[in-house]
């Protein structure tokens, strides 16, 4: 489900003040939520007011990924975006095994891998056709 953002670029520094602060350099990127915009008191959202922020303003910045509140002043309108979820991976990422015990399953693995363990690459090897004699393999050990 993707939800209506806006984008803002920072026009000037601002140094975190408090707590629930993010700090920003000239050119950064911020994202802000429209419900962001609507929830905040005292200021009665219209469509457009995005366009002219006004107040403190609570997004994140795209540079350093913190999410907090920034004076509105400070910024300037980019425009609209659409945020949607996360894609998700077309692989799980494996389990890795846990020192000195043994791992049942791996998981899926990226394609193109395979997830052949130790045991049955060991137990292929020790199968492994050496001579063919008249109707069956013979093993060796």
């Amino acid at each position: 489900m993707a939800s209506d953002s806006f984008q803002y670029r920072a026009l000037f520094e601002y140094k975190r003040e408090r707590g629930d602060d993010i700090s920003l350099q000239t050119g950064d990127l911020l994202t802000v939520h429209k419900a962001s915009l609507m929830a905040q008191p005292r200021l009665d959202y219209q469509d457009g007011d995005e366009r002219i922020p006004r107040g403190w303003l609570h997004g994140t910045n795209e540079r350093t990924k913190e999410k907090g509140d920034f004076p509105g002043t400070f910024v300037e309108y980019v425009g609209a975006v659409r945020v949607g979820p996360p894609a998700a991976k077309s692989w799980s990422r494996p389990i890795p095994r846990t020192p000195g015990g043994s791992q049942a399953d791996a998981g899926a693995q990226p394609p193109g891998a395979t997830a052949a363990s130790a045991a049955s690459l060991l137990s292929l090897i020790v199968w492994l056709p050496v001579c063919f004699i008249g109707v069956g393999w013979v093993r060796l050990l």
